[in-house]
Parts: C-alpha cells; sequence; structure tokens
C-alpha cells in the first residue's frame, strides 16, 4: 500500500533567523512521503536567499510583494498534491515524528482531520501577557473517533483557530471551497471555523508535535496603536464573514449554533478592543447579535469583572 502523500505548507517573511531551523524540522521527519512547499512572501531580509539551499527538497515560490498569510496559504493549498495537508509557521518547528504520528491516526480511524497539542516557547523580547500550551487532552481522548454530530461540542470545549494544530484532508478542502481570507489578519479564524464546521470525522493524538514561537513584532506580540486598529478591521471583516455563513442556509441548527458562538466571541472581543470609540461605531450596524445577545455579554463581563 502505497504511503499518503503530505503537503506541508510554509508561508515565510522576513525570518531570516528562524526559517533554517523551521524547514530543518520538517526535513527530519521519519515520515518520508512528503512534498514540502515554501512561498516566500517578499521578504526584505535574507529570507529568500536562505530558502534556495532547500531547492532540491522542496517546491519554491517567491512572491514579489507582500501579499498575506492568507494569500500565500491559499497559493500553497491550490499548488498542493497530496492527501493531507500541514501547515507549519516558517518561526516554529515540528517534532521528528508529528507526521508519520498523524498520518497513521488519519489512516487507522479515516478522520477528516486529526487535532494534536502544541507547546509555546519565548524568543528575544516577546512577553505576551498569557503563554500557555495548546494542550487539549482535558477534553478529547486519543482512543475515541468523533463523528458528527458530537464533534462540534468538542471543538467549544477545545478550541484553537490555529490551521497549525490539525492534520486536514486536502479534499475536505476542495470540496467544500475552503479558503483563507486575504489582506486581513486573524484569517484563521474563519478558515478553521470553516474547516470544523464541514468535518465529518475527527481524530486526536495527544502528543505536543508543534512548537510555537512568540517572538516580538509578530501578530499575537505586536501591540503599536496602527497594529491593533488593523486587528479591530481585521476581525470586523472576519466577523461579517462568517454573519454570511451564519444567515445562509446550508447549515443545520447545530451548526448554526456553533457559528453564533464564533460570533458572540468576536464581537465581544471587538467590545473589548483598545481602539478608539469612533472605529467601535461599526458595530452599531451588526444585526445578527441581538439585543437580548448584547444584554447576556454584558452579564457575562460584569459576572467576570467580580469574580477578579
Amino acid at each position: 500500500m502505497t504511503e499518503p502523500l503530505v503537503s506541508i505548507i510554509v508561508p515565510t517573511y522576513n525570518v531570516e533567523r528562524y526559517i533554517e531551523e523551521s524547514v530543518e524540522s520538517i526535513l527530519n521527519q521519519t515520515y518520508p512521503n512528503t512534498e514540502i512547499i515554501l512561498i516566500d512572501d517578499g521578504s526584505t531580509d535574507a529570507t529568500s536567499y536562505l530558502l534556495q539551499q532547500f531547492n532540491d527538497k522542496a517546491h519554491i515560490m517567491v512572491n514579489p510583494i507582500n501579499q498575506g498569510q492568507g494569500a500565500v496559504r491559499n497559493q500553497g493549498i491550490n499548488q498542493a498534491t497530496g492527501d493531507y495537508i500541514l501547515f507549519v509557521d516558517s518561526d516554529d518547528w515540528i517534532e521528528p515524528g508529528a507526521v508519520r504520528g498523524l498520518v497513521q491516526k488519519a489512516i487507522e480511524t479515516k478522520a477528516e482531520i486529526v487535532r494534536f497539542n502544541g507547546q509555546s516557547f519565548f524568543d528575544g523580547k516577546a512577553t505576551p501577557k498569557q503563554l500557555g500550551d495548546y494542550d487539549f487532552s482535558e477534553v478529547l481522548e486519543e482512543n475515541e473517533i468523533y463523528i458528527a454530530p458530537e464533534i462540534l461540542p468538542k471543538i467549544q470545549k477545545s478550541y484553537s483557530a490555529s490551521p497549525c494544530l490539525y492534520l486536514v484532508k486536502r479534499s475536505l478542502l476542495i470540496e467544500n471551497r475552503i479558503r483563507f481570507p486575504e489582506g486581513i489578519l486573524h484569517e484563521d479564524e474563519y478558515f478553521s471555523t470553516l474547516v470544523f464546521l464541514h468535518t465529518k470525522k475527527m481524530a486526536y493524538i495527544n502528543q505536543f508535535y508543534y512548537h510555537r514561537r512568540y517572538r516580538a513584532a509578530s501578530t499575537m506580540t505586536e501591540s503599536r496603536p496602527e497594529h491593533k486598529q488593523r486587528s479591530f478591521q481585521s476581525y470586523l471583516k472576519v466577523f461579517q464573514l462568517m454573519e454570511e455563513e451564519y444567515i445562509s442556509s446550508q447549515y443545520n441548527q447545530q451548526q448554526k449554533g456553533f457559528l453564533k458562538r464564533q460570533l458572540l466571541s468576536i464581537y465581544n472581543g471587538l467590545l473589548q478592543s483598545p481602539v478608539d470609540t469612533g472605529l467601535k461605531k461599526q458595530l452599531k450596524n451588526i444585526t445578527s447579535i441581538t439585543a437580548k445577545d448584547r444584554f447576556r455579554i454584558q452579564i457575562s463581563r460584569l459576572r467576570t469583572k467580580y469574580l477578579k
């Protein structure tokens, strides 16, 4: 039996300090049948030059101008020919046995996605307020095969938007036309929500296969006012895209319930975002959040405040 091909997609942008470690961790996989897709997104440092050393081991594309991570990941999906897709960020790294373990689990369970744990670590001066591991073992079990409709309740209790924390069948993305929004931040919130909505069978491995780096000036640690404004506008765009899904007729009640929870979570985050109140006036035009929803959010925030 031929081992399934796994497409590993790595977008890169100004990561000259980290890219070699990241790619080497992929090349050192114990699973042999992979295609590595490295896409440099208009780097202005030595990243694109460093990628050339892997020219005989990976598909390398170089964008002349920066297009953003959503567009680059979509490029990777369009280029991929594997049975499965795994995303790896260019400043992170994966354990040597990650791909083999994930593929074996996918074959055994016939799962469309296989989730796994991630471990966070500091780099340089990055000091996020909350640095924690992505450990889903309190909710998910290795010896279980999760089949819809039991998947979404488990997702709700172990939610992570990162597409780097699950192996996904390429056919799931192709058949359901799932792609990342382009030109915004936080594009993974929309992408992963759609993946979870359309997954009919899910499995889990209780292994810390992924190592996520927190570093200064990354999307997760950036704190400049202009970045906060862009982050707000990006989350608002993600909200609008999810809202379109919510009002469509393609989902059942459970799926719509999951979407509503996602909408409420993003809306609450927008309300609390540290941006100018003028930007927040846009929230008044949202119709999918009812007066009852707003009241519940307010009560929840008050409870949280007084429990501190």
